[in-house]
């Protein structure tokens, strides 16, 4: 729509090239009302490390790491190229975060980053982003599964027959799968954990079920199905079906490589699955949980990890999506389960980016009153430390020289908190003193330490480390995970390293009450069951023995805690697909001592477990003496050179129209170049609908490298309105009577130059700064269409039709910003969002533009109460202009029946309207230079997701409302009468409306609102309207 005081154009591919205009204004939070931000908190001054195959951007110190980062990099790509018969013509570009709080602030993506992502690759440069994370283990699987996807997109490049186009056609299950079984192989006992549950459960999908549904993880899944076929038609097959799948769809290409249908293929993974877990799963002693069942979906929710009992064990804190938008930290009594209250949320703080829940658990103070957990909060993590009684009293502790770290663990004297850092791209074991706020390193090696524990006397920590004992070659390779001791008392703080379990993942070691043994969770026989280990003679018992297992989200995420004066142990169980809290005493659990070099993965092994051809994959991942080294002559630092590139492109839309003035056409390009980390991005949008005069761009560059984001654009945009003029003329020298069809096509040409400033304070708050300078000029074309007095076509003409002078005019805006707000199925569910922004116009006009808008949600499931309060006014001397459309309560976005189309149907039906006068009057009633809107709405989701809504939909998502909306208009000078009146001149009045509503959200392509209102005044009810509205709910 717009701003001219002109009547709308009917050509809606106009309109959409406007609205697709505007939205391309950058950067993308600049360009929403609401809408949440990336900050870049810190300036990352990038180096180029140049490796045979790779160069690498980073900002180390230490030269060490990068070298060491760089070789991991070289030998996952010899085992890869090896895979796809592929090699890289000229380096590929990776960049590479010191930790994880520094990658969520990376410019080189574009959207938000989640604690959960650790990795992305993007298409057309076919770079890699990646942070160093916790653990050498986890580093190294991630760049070696990201570097699968850069052989992906080459794979899309290079063959002619493909493009990115062909994307559409590989289903997300065999491309993550294909990254999974690459670098992991075919033994994890995390996804053989996935599997076998969905065994139990008689919920295994077939390849269909995961193409269509999202209910079926693509990664565990995928990476199921991806193993299965290379161990059943060999590795060699996997990549020519990747390429095919691309070309045709993944049951064309089954077809094609392995010479089945999709179906029968998909039945055989399904037996061979069936067949392998069958022998556990008919044990009834593995299906039996030791203890007693805490938490689960009816108290808390589907998804409860992360637990830490109180000292005296009354208490237990728990993560939990229990609210199903976010996942909040939860008190809960640990003798009934009862939920006592929300301790840490993320749509109550507004500072806080997010909790550091997958890999890390909190812990508690030793008087049981204070709870610490992880954070990250202004780009590095930070300690939370919340009163358990008083959640609002809640201190954040930066920790100075070590930028990301977790699992903080408070000292039984309660003066320390231990915690795993990560420093440079290296981790160890830091120690921060409440008191002096001085921090201490633990560890100093190349070594990852994870899951630091105290004992109880404090004389000792415990934790799972990935280094060897002293009977091992310290020189070995080694991503496995063994538990380790430290003296905190000796001179050096000495560390033991227990050898047990070799080549498991023993992790989340924790003291008893009396410190004589240590508990812990390993997948040593396949599964992930509790053990401990005792100190006095190295013994080490079973004390589960599960069929799915003690998990968190992943393999390294804490799941077993102990409170420390009872001895009482609390773990999260994964089963039926979800995960829940058991507490237990010792006594509770079975004691059955086993070898502590025993190791029998058969159970982590994903089917069929014969092999039926070579194992190439797995030789591979296991052959790491015979990666080749690379000579150091074959690395080198090069200078940082921005190298900018397309990143993005696309069409702003194709279309034709058709009328009986004619036919046109409408289209565009939209692009999008950057540098190669993404600190500077360079925007174009060219548009043409109709004639040349109807050409419209937009240039825009945005500079990313520091906290405050800034930039400019320029724009050459048309704004085209049509109507119809029937007119009679006297034609020629005989002055002949003829009817003039005039059809008028009206231009306003805007041509802009912009600077804006945006300034995020957190992920939810901003402030936003621009200026412009605009010159508006006018264009009418008349098509004149003859006929005489009987109807017969006598001829056309056109012309150029007079208009007002062209004029320029300034603004300078500034804003303030703010959205924690989730959505539901077509609106916001809960948080709350508001905008205040002030905008002074000036040059033709001398005005300002208020904007006070606050909206705040609340959800008690199944229900979400939505208020709002919101002004618009313009003040100042011009004000009250006729070069802007007054401001107007009746589009559906502020009040719903109060549309010109709705009122217009019932103007005879309403009390007081007598006249066409009087209709005008209550028109003019609704529109003003001034506005004040209310609105209530109670909503609840009606189609969608099982847990959310009341009918389960996988991809139908609707949610039914009722609505009340309020508002008033009004002009300078104007007064405010509660009731009905006809004197629009110098009073006002509000009206109302209410109704029902039902959002369709489709396909999340657009949201429809069909809703019938019923507008009322104080004093009367009009007759109710059906409605339609195209906008998400507010």
């Amino acid at each position: 729509m717009s701003l001219f005081n002109k009547k709308p154009a009917k050509n809606i591919l106009s309109l959409l090239t406007v609205v697709f205009l505007l939205l391309m204004s950058i950067p993308s939070s600049y360009a929403q009302y609401f809408g949440r931000n990336k900050p870049g908190y810190q300036t990352f001054e990038f180096q180029v490390y140049e490796s045979p195959n790779f160069t690498i951007y980073h900002y180390f110190d230490n030269d060490s790491v990068i070298n060491a980062l760089a070789n991991r990099f070289e030998h996952w790509y010899v085992r890869h190229q090896k895979l796809f018969k592929d090699t890289f013509e000229k380096p590929s570009p990776i960049l590479i975060y010191a930790n994880h709080p520094d990658f969520q602030q990376t410019t080189a993506v574009s959207g938000m980053i989640g604690i959960g992502t650790q990795g992305v690759t993007e298409a057309l440069k076919n770079r890699v982003v990646i942070p160093v994370l916790e653990s050498n283990a986890q580093t190294d699987h991630v760049i070696g599964h990201e570097l699968v996807h850069v052989f992906h997109f080459r794979a899309l490049f290079i063959d002619d027959s493909l493009s990115l186009n062909s994307l559409r056609n590989l289903p997300l299950w065999l491309v993550e799968g294909m990254a999974e079984y690459f670098s992991i192989g075919s033994v994890d006992s995390h996804t053989a954990m996935i599997m076998r549950d969905a065994v139990k459960k008689e919920d295994f999908p077939s390849l269909q079920d995961m193409t269509r549904s999202y209910s079926y993880n693509p990664y565990r899944y995928g990476h199921a199905f991806v193993a299965f076929a290379g161990r059943t038609w060999g590795d060699d097959i996997i990549a020519p079906l990747f390429r095919e799948t691309a070309k045709f769809g993944y049951e064309r290409a089954i077809e094609r490589i392995i010479g089945l249908n999709a179906s029968t293929v998909s039945d055989l993974w399904k037996s061979a699955t069936i067949a392998h877990y069958q022998q556990w799963l008919d044990d009834s002693l593995k299906h039996i949980a030791r203890g007693e069942l805490l938490i689960d979906e009816k108290n808390g929710g589907d998804l409860n990890i992360s637990p830490s009992l109180s000292p005296n064990g009354e208490f237990i804190a728990f993560f939990s999506e229990r609210d199903l938008f976010s996942l909040d930290l939860f008190l809960a009594n640990a003798k009934t389960g009862r939920i006592i209250r929300k301790l840490s949320s993320s749509t109550r703080s507004s500072d806080i980016d997010a909790f550091n829940f997958f890999e890390s658990v909190g812990s508690w103070s030793p008087d049981g009153d204070k709870f610490v957990h992880v954070a990250v909060k202004r780009g590095r993590n930070q300690l939370v430390i919340v009163d358990a009684n008083r959640p609002r009293r809640t201190q954040h502790i930066p920790v100075e020289g070590v930028p990301s770290f977790n699992n903080p663990a408070w000292s039984p004297d309660g003066r320390y908190i231990v915690f795993s850092g990560l420093v440079d791209g290296i981790g160890n074991l830091y120690r921060l003193d409440l008191e002096t706020k001085k921090v201490d390193r633990l560890t100093n090696d190349r070594y990852s330490y994870l899951h630091p524990s105290w004992s109880p006397d404090g004389k000792y920590l415990t934790f799972a480390t990935d280094k060897l004992p002293v009977t091992y070659n310290p020189d070995t390779l080694n991503y496995s995970f063994y538990l380790g001791i430290m003296d905190m008392e000796s001179p050096g703080r000495d560390v033991t390293v227990l050898d047990v379990f070799p080549s498991a993942t023993n992790v989340n070691p924790v003291f008893d009450q009396n410190q004589e043994v240590i508990y812990f969770l390993s997948n040593r026989d396949g599964f992930r069951n509790l053990y401990q280990y005792n100190l006095e003679n190295g013994k080490v018992f079973q004390l589960t023995d599960y069929y799915t297992g003690i998990s968190g989200i992943t393999q390294l995420s804490p799941a077993i805690t102990v409170a420390r004066n009872t001895g009482e142990l609390s773990y999260s169980y994964y089963n039926e697909g979800k995960y829940t809290v058991y507490k237990a005493n010792p006594s509770d659990f079975m004691m059955v001592e086993v070898d502590p070099k025993e190791i029998d993965m058969r159970a982590a092994t994903l089917p069929p477990m014969n092999r039926n051809t070579v194992p190439v994959v797995d030789d591979f991942l296991s052959s790491e003496t015979r990666t080749p080294v690379f000579p150091v002559d074959s690395f080198q630092v090069k200078e940082y050179r921005p190298q900018f590139g397309l990143s993005f492109i696309g069409s702003s839309g194709v279309g034709m129209s058709t009328s009986r003035f004619g036919t046109g056409m409408q289209g565009g390009v939209a692009m999008m170049f950057s540098d190669i980390v993404g600190d500077n991005q360079l925007f174009s949008v060219l548009s043409v609908n109709g004639e040349i005069y109807d050409f419209g761009g937009q240039i825009g560059y945005l500079n990313q490298k520091r906290r405050i984001n800034w930039g400019g654009s320029v724009s050459h945009i048309p704004y085209p309105f049509a109507y119809l003029n029937i007119n009679r003329e006297y034609v020629g020298p005989d002055s002949i009577p003829l009817f003039d069809y005039q059809f008028v096509i009206e231009r306003t040409f805007e041509t802009q130059f912009g600077a804006f400033a945006l300034y995020p304070i957190s992920t939810t708050r901003r402030i936003e700064i621009s200026a412009s300078q605009a010159w508006y000029y006018f264009r009418r074309d008349i098509f004149h269409t003859y006929y005489d007095d009987f109807g017969f076509y006598r001829g056309q003409d056109r012309s150029k039709g007079d208009t007002r002078d062209g004029f320029n005019l300034q603004r300078l805006s500034i804003g303030y910003v703010g959205d924690n707000s989730y959505f539901g199925m077509a609106s916001p569910m809960t948080g709350h969002r508001y905008r205040f922004s002030v905008e002074k116009m000036f040059g033709e006009i001398d005005m300002y533009n208020a904007v006070a808008d606050y909206r705040k949600y609340w959800f008690r499931q199944p229900f979400s109460v939505a208020f709002r309060a919101s002004h618009f006014g313009r003040y100042g001397k011009d004000s009250d202009n006729n070069l802007f459309y007054p401001l107007y309560l009746g589009f559906p976005t502020y009040m719903r029946g109060y549309d010109y189309s709705s009122l217009n149907q019932i103007r005879n039906n309403i009390p007081g309207v007598e006249s066409q006068e009087d209709f005008q009057n209550f028109l003019r009633n609704i529109q003003g230079t001034r506005m004040l809107l209310g609105g209530l709405e109670v909503k609840i989701p009606f189609t969608g997701p099982e847990r959310l809504a009341l009918i389960s939909s996988g991809f139908f998502f609707t949610e039914l409302a009722w609505f009340l909306d309020a508002g008033i208009a009004w002009r300078e000078g104007q007064s405010l009468d509660w009731n009905f009146t006809n004197d629009t001149q110098n009073q006002r009045y509000p009206v109302f409306s209410t109704g029902p509503s039902l959002r369709i959200n489709l396909f999340g392509a657009i949201i429809l609102e069909p809703y019938y209102a019923i507008p009322f005044t104080l004093d009367r009810r009009l007759k109710g309207v059906w409605g339609l509205s195209f906008w998400p709910g507010w």
